[in-house]
């Protein structure tokens, strides 16, 4: 039966639970878990870079494919704005934080989950940008946009 676990503390709980009651943080699938080095080795998220923000789903998937690359980081809950119009997509509410020694591969192990999760996204060759339109979807979005408006994506700021 599959479980998840907590990145920090190692607590093992049942497959539905979200988030450890001791360390109050995310919970990853088991399945395969080990990370390089405790995430409470990592400095605070606050000095970390935020690869992505992302669905449960596709943030275990993404950590999963960070940690098999040796990649240490975290996955967070992301703080809910108190102001409504600030608010994000409920389904988005997972963000995966890395040194910033990382971000870079970090960054091309993102780029290629997203493809493996969304293979009929158009390749951009490298260097060259794809304007101002959603990766996923390829609907306009504004360049400040953190979230696409058709299909909930959520966008990474430039590096």
């Amino acid at each position: 039966m599959p479980t998840r676990v907590c990145p920090e503390c190692g607590e093992e709980y049942i497959a539905t639970a979200q988030t450890c009651v001791h360390c109050d943080v995310a919970l990853v699938a088991s399945e395969g878990f080990a990370p390089a080095e405790r995430a409470s080795e990592l400095p605070p998220v606050s000095q970390l870079v935020c690869v992505r923000t992302a669905s449960l789903d596709y943030a275990e998937g993404l950590s999963e494919r960070l940690s098999g690359a040796g990649i240490t980081h975290r996955l967070e809950i992301e703080p809910v704005p108190k102001d409504p119009s600030a608010r994000r997509n409920d389904a988005m509410p997972y963000g995966i934080y890395v040194r910033e020694s990382d971000a870079r591969r970090a960054r091309e192990l993102d780029a290629m989950h997203m493809q493996s999760q969304f293979p009929d996204l158009p390749d951009v060759p490298e260097g060259e940008s794809a304007g101002d339109r959603c990766p996923a979807c390829g609907a306009a979005a504004a360049p400040d946009a953190t979230e696409c408006l058709d299909c909930g994506l959520a966008l990474l700021e430039p590096a």
